[in-house]
């Protein structure tokens, strides 16, 4: 792992609070970033998208939290798949691209499945823990932000998506 992705890593999980800057978290009714990262064949991939509402929800294969959250954002596919983005961001700490492929085989998400290995997504957005969410508006504003295996995403979403 490169120095860069431990420091993300480290400020990701509060240990490097004190001694080196971390990014700032996503901030409700702020521009989301508009960033790259690759999917999982090297693809370059832009979120969000340009004029659709879109759900980012930074991961992990060993996060049981992410584990817990899954149904939640089946549901939310389910409601809202034809009018949302959904990515999926594997922050790819102790992680394998090998890994994952076999993990998106298992499981089948309902995301675009995005492999951070130079830690854009996670920097862009401080993604502070796994299993956190960005819901982003059609005009590019981020209109929701959480984390943990409970959050409410269809009610979420039903904010950003005109009925």
């Amino acid at each position: 792992m490169q120095w860069q992705q431990r420091v993300t890593f480290l400020c990701t999980l509060g240990l490097l609070a004190l001694t080196v800057p971390c990014a700032a978290q996503a901030t409700v009714g702020s521009r989301a970033p508009v960033i790259s990262v690759t999917d999982l064949e090297g693809n370059a991939v832009q979120l969000p998208a340009a004029g659709r509402p879109a759900l980012i929800e930074f991961w992990a294969t060993w996060c049981e939290v992410c584990e817990q959250l899954f149904p939640r954002v089946v549901a939310a596919k389910k409601a809202f798949g034809s009018q949302v983005d959904f990515f999926g961001v594997n922050v790819t700490v102790n992680e394998s691209k090998s890994r994952v492929k076999r993990w998106v085989a298992e499981h089948n998400p309902p995301y675009q499945t995005l492999y951070d290995d130079r830690g854009v997504g996670v920097r862009a957005y401080g993604a502070m823990v796994t299993s956190y969410v960005v819901i982003v508006d059609a005009k590019g504003v981020i209109r929701y932000t959480g984390s943990g295996g409970t959050q409410d995403l269809v009610a979420e979403l039903a904010k950003v998506v005109p009925r």
